[in-house]
């Protein structure tokens, strides 16, 4: 029996380099560190995105709701 297949299939494991998330050593966590500190949103900021918030989920309830009428039908 061949024992270069085994052989290098043992080779191939050994090279891996992949260590399962879960396994990593004091790594886990270091995405989760604080980073420097932000300014806050601006009022002009903080009006643009509330309406484009609004905008963007009052829109089509409006379509809905003023074609009521024309889907019951369908």
């Amino acid at each position: 029996m061949s024992r270069l297949p085994i052989l290098c299939l043992l080779l191939l494991l050994r090279r891996r380099r992949v260590i399962p998330l879960g396994l990593q050593l004091g790594r886990r966590l270091g995405h989760s560190e604080p980073r420097g500190r932000r300014e806050p949103a601006s009022p002009v900021e903080m009006g643009v995105g509330l309406v484009v918030f609004f905008t963007a989920f009052l829109t089509p309830c409006g379509y809905v709701l003023s074609s009521l009428k024309q889907f019951r039908r369908q």
